[in-house]
């Protein structure tokens, strides 16, 4: 493998690195020589993933060597190699070096991290972390849907030691398989075939690993790392995919409690209770066994009174209207007034702890609402506001609300079921925001981290993370990417096919007009994009909405028959089955369609995470500004804060620099689905007005900013897209022989579904192909203004003006066959009617008809002085004398007949497909004709047209 130095380190590197590359190892290695944070932006297809475990793991030997060095020969000093290590090396050498611990969002993501070490010389010790839903092996365990009751079971049989996996972990761990680089199926694998635990397997390798790889919620979770025996002091901490690590930090020290939780505590109470005087220390059915040495009576009849207590000071809280915000001690106060205090604290969650073992050990007993989650929820409730200090509980808003009972929902208050109250008609909520994500940073800080680095291929705009992280970034990136220019397409189109402009406000989204014209603009988009699109909408609302006004006139079906149309659902079970199905039709559609288009949401599933790659996302369409909803209490309360805290100090956000960079972040997510690696092409192609702001502009992505265009008017935006099209898919079928599939080390992020691992070398050339002009299934739709039927008859002329104003259906082919040779098109009515007669008419009758279009062409509707209107008639006569002595008799009466259908109909799509096919043959000459009769502001579409057919 090829080594090269970045900043004094050798790294081994698997081929030669591109400039971006180095630049980006070149900034690991510092952050880690100075020991700072690092932010470091770097586009999807730029191999991040093997830059990042190069650079780090590189570095990480040229430290150990220092170390090692120091301990045999004192005082020897080996040029470069203090500045390659760096100074800050602490005196307990040996026990000091530092562990790695890489963090990503998912298992699927990690797993494709471990496959990306595997093609780098490094071989250091690994340790990947899961739950037992992933690796445990034991057939009764694994058969346990609840989580909760998982874990307390498997610790019994443990502890019990009942499990033979278990047991065989120390025997065979030290086995040489261990040693090798293992992702967790492979763990899972090598365990079954040895009959071992591979979730305590993993435990024990943890214990001697050089990285550690884990999900985010493990690691920003204090008590999870507890419970995983995950420590921080002198670690590398590494976020992979970390543009949204703010959101993650909050959530992770926020809670919400509502009344029905604290009575399902109640009730659970009594079904402990219940499990103690049945059994009385015997074996139930399941073999199981309660200790009443462990939890007794007493302990659970005081649980149950303090959750009553609760309860009933709980439904005192007063609330404001629908909700307001409430004191920050409001709820820790109440907990003191039951007697629950820092004192009692540990024993209250010892028994809550002893209760939800029983809990789960009573497989006869029907549980009470979410049981473990609801206990567990009370614990960390009782750890996060009683363990808080002044200045953490600065960082928290207190919020309660009363939201209507469903009655639908089990579990109703203790005392309605023993009838002391008349059960409430609303359930009492608090909530417990934190908006600080600086607090889990702070805890990394104070557990002695060696670094932190933060890192995705969507980060911009980076200047909030210092600010809200509250720990400083010294070291930051912001990478181009690997592609040429001409492999991306960035336009912003600010008006839609009927001048209608494009603007997705809250007052304007269910505007008729706007979404009719959002609607039509996307078909004419759809005829020009090969393969897969992706729609994005700023939220779920917005899109059902959308759409169903679209499925309420033929915009949608007129989709349909460009492409097959999906829908991101909100369960993650349909959105598996529904990325297999969106797959299918990108490779193979049906029915005349070029492929398939997924409308989907920003921060939705699709926006992340799901590699679209090659073919499966040709485009990305933004349709507007998915800011957070300001009606939300939570969105408020977080601006509110905000702007509290900006007075305080400088450095911070104000709520409105928040509200904005919520919407950018979400945005520059969704333009990431668009180029995977470093042969993709394809085009991001926003439809909101507000794009065009220089302000909006400058949030995108630093690599594709500099290619965003501005677009007032639709057809300018149609042209760049037909062009930038039309080279790549000619590209693609003349490469097709040479094109090998991306490497799976650096250019593809992890796919949740493996729906999209195969490229375009494996599928027939008609699939590249862009929608073909020469289509039975495009149709015209005129634009709003123009619904309304009218007996009056427009000229050939004006229609052709109205329509290419409106709607540029007339987009030309994009078929790599047409591009070289002519073919015969065959119009919907001669496929429906193949045999169809061709009435023969006269000579004068001709002459009558050429006289009746020359009149035609030179209607009052095109006169813009007489000078010009002579021009246009004289043009006009000539080219019917053209027409006069180029067609047949047959010829000049389909040509006839095309412009009575039109006149009558006012279909710009069926004249130009009829003319394309009467002239393209044999006359095709002629075509460039027509260019005379139309206004300036449509010519230079008509122009793309004659280009594509090789007439310009």
């Amino acid at each position: 493998m090829p080594l090269f130095t970045v900043n004094s380190v050798d790294v081994d590197f698997p081929f030669s690195p591109y400039r971006c590359q180095e630049d980006y190892m070149g900034h690991v290695v510092k952050a880690l020589q100075l020991k700072q944070n690092a932010i470091l932006e770097s586009p999807t297809g730029t191999g991040k993933t093997l830059c990042l475990l190069c650079s780090v793991l590189a570095w990480r030997l040229t430290y150990i060597a220092k170390l090692q060095l120091e301990g045999v020969a004192a005082n020897v000093n080996i040029p470069g190699l203090d500045e390659a290590a760096g100074n800050n090396q602490p005196g307990d050498r040996f026990h000091a070096i530092p562990k790695i611990i890489y963090a990503s969002r998912t298992h699927s993501q990690i797993s494709q991290v471990v496959n990306e070490l595997k093609n780098t010389i490094y071989k250091p010790k690994v340790s990947v972390i899961g739950s037992r839903d992933q690796l445990c092996l034991h057939p009764k365990v694994m058969k346990i849907e609840n989580s909760m009751a998982k874990i307390h079971t498997c610790r019994a049989k443990v502890k019990g030691r009942s499990c033979v996996h278990y047991t065989n972990v120390d025997k065979k761990i030290n086995d040489a398989i261990f040693n090798e680089i293992l992702d967790i199926e492979e763990l899972v694998s090598v365990s079954k075939e040895k009959t071992m635990c591979p979730y305590y397997s993993s435990r024990e390798l943890l214990r001697r690993a050089d990285i550690i790889f884990m999900p985010y919620n493990y690691l920003i979770d204090s008590k999870t790392r507890e419970r995983q025996n995950i420590t921080l002091e002198n670690s590398i901490v590494i976020f992979d995919e970390a543009h949204n690590i703010e959101k993650v930090c909050e959530e992770s020290y926020s809670f919400e409690i509502t009344s029905l939780d604290i009575a399902n505590c109640i009730e659970n109470c009594q079904l402990t209770l219940q499990r103690i005087l049945d059994e009385d220390g015997s074996t139930d059915t399941s073999g199981q066994s309660v200790d009443n040495n462990e939890l007794t009576k007493e302990d659970v009849l005081t649980m149950k009174a303090i959750f009553l207590s609760l309860e009933r000071e709980f439904n005192k809280l007063e609330v404001k209207g629908s909700g307001s915000i409430i004191d920050k001690s409001t709820f820790k106060n109440l907990l003191m007034s039951i007697n629950v205090n820092q004192e009692t604290k540990g024993l209250i969650t010892e028994v809550l702890q002893k209760m939800e073992s029983v809990l789960s050990l009573s497989s006869g007993n029907k549980l009470v609402g979410n049981t473990f989650v609801v206990l567990s929820n009370f614990m960390q409730i009782l750890h996060l506001t009683l363990d808080q200090n002044e200045s953490s509980k600065q960082q928290y808003v207190c919020y309660v609300s009363k939201e209507k009972k469903d009655p639908r929902k089990k579990g109703s208050t203790w005392v309605d079921k023993n009838i002391e109250s008349v059960a409430p008609v609303f359930i009492t909520k608090l909530s417990y925001w934190c908006f600080s994500p600086g607090l889990a940073m702070e805890e990394f800080v104070r557990s002695g981290v060696y670094s932190i680095i933060l890192t995705s291929g969507t980060l911009s705009p980076l200047n909030s993370f210092s600010s809200e992280l509250r720990i400083p970034f010294p070291i930051t990136l912001q990478n181009p990417h690997v592609i040429q220019p001409e492999q991306i397409s960035v336009q912003i189109i600010c008006k839609g096919c009927d001048g209608v402009e494009f603007l997705s406000t809250y007052n304007n989204r269910n505007n008729p007009k706007y979404l009719s014209s959002l609607g039509n603009s996307i078909v004419n988009l759809l005829r020009l994009i090969p393969n897969g699109v992706l729609v994005f909408f700023p939220s779920y609302g917005v899109m059902n909405n959308t759409i169903a006004s679209w499925q309420a006139s033929n915009i949608y079906s007129r989709m349909l028959k460009i492409k097959h149309c999906f829908t991101e659902p909100r369960s993650k079970n349909e959105m598996a089955t529904m990325m297999s199905e969106f797959d299918e039709k990108v490779r193979n559609p049906t029915d005349g369609a070029t492929g398939a288009i997924l409308f989907a949401v920003c921060r939705g599933k699709a926006s992340e995470g799901i590699d679209f790659a090659d073919m499966h996302g040709r485009a990305v369409i933004i349709t507007g500004l998915p800011f957070p909803p300001k009606n939300d209490p939570k969105v408020n309360a977080k601006m509110n804060f905000l702007d509290q805290q900006k007075r305080n100090r400088n450095d911070s956000l104000n709520g409105q620099e928040w509200y904005i960079q919520q919407s950018s972040r979400a945005v520059n997510q969704a333009v990431g689905r668009v180029i995977r690696h470093k042969d993709d092409f394809g085009a991001v192609i926003f439809m909101d007005k507000r794009f065009s702001f220089r302000s909006n502009i400058d949030e995108l992505p630093k690599w594709a900013r500099g290619f965003a265009k501005v677009n007032e008017q639709f057809g300018s935006g149609l042209r760049e897209l037909s062009l930038f099209f039309k080279r790549h898919v000619s590209r693609v079928i003349e490469k097709e022989s040479e094109i090998v599939e991306p490497a799976k080390s650096s250019s593809r992020l992890s796919n949740m579904y493996d729906a999209f691992r195969s490229t375009e070398k494996d599928l027939p050339k008609e699939r590249f192909a862009a929608p073909n002009l020469d289509d039975s299934t495009h149709e015209f739709t005129p634009p709003p203004k123009k619904m309304a039927r009218t007996n009056k008859r427009a000229s050939l002329l004006t229609s052709l003006n109205d329509a290419g104003s409106s709607d540029f259906s007339f987009a030309p082919s994009m078929s790599p066959v047409s591009s070289r040779t002519t073919t015969e098109y065959k119009t919907p009515e001669a496929l429906r009617n193949p045999k169809r007669k061709i009435r023969i008419v006269s000579k004068k009758e001709k002459e009558n008809d050429l006289g009746t279009l020359s009149q035609v062409t030179t209607s009052d509707e095109f006169k813009e002085g007489s000078n010009k209107n002579r021009s246009d008639r004289t043009q006009s006569q000539n080219f019917s004398a053209q027409l006069k002595s180029a067609l047949s008799n047959d010829e000049y009466d389909v040509f006839k007949t095309i412009v009575k259908d039109y006149r009558a109909e006012r279909n710009m799509v069926k004249l130009i497909e009829h003319l394309t096919e009467l002239f393209m043959k044999n006359h095709k000459e002629l075509l460039k004709g027509f260019r005379t009769f139309l206004k300036d502001k449509d010519k230079a579409t008509f122009d793309v047209f004659l280009a594509e057919k090789g007439l310009l």
